[in-house]
């Protein structure tokens, strides 16, 4: 489980640095219920995820890279999952709360938060 989700994550950060935007967000669940939290807004559901980070990738992306701390189960089904992230110069944490679909682990709930 921990080598998947540290895989879907580097996929997803290299996808960022390359500035492609339906390979990053490969990695959140495609679902109405699935939630972005950050330290100044609540976003619910992909598509509505998805178009805020399509704002983002109007302007120069930067490098994005993860470090995950820790995974813990949830039963069979989901995980979650805690780490850092580091944009260029701006740096973060974030938990993840991953459910295990027919397509993989997936992003279902994302709480993120920068320094």
């Amino acid at each position: 489980m921990l080598e998947e989700i540290e895989a879907l994550l580097s996929q997803s950060a290299a996808a960022w640095s390359a500035g492609n935007l339906d390979a990053f967000m490969a990695c959140y669940e495609e679902a109405p219920d699935t939630l972005y939290w950050s330290e100044t807004r609540l976003i619910i559901g992909y598509t509505a995820i998805r178009t805020m980070y399509a704002e983002r990738f109007a302007q120069a992306m930067g490098s994005l890279k993860f470090k995950v701390l820790q995974v813990k189960p949830i039963e069979n089904s989901h995980a979650l999952a805690i780490g850092s992230f580091c944009l260029d110069e701006r740096t973060g944490n974030w938990s993840l709360l991953l459910r295990k679909t027919e397509r993989g682990w997936r992003i279902s709930a994302d709480h993120t938060s920068s320094h």
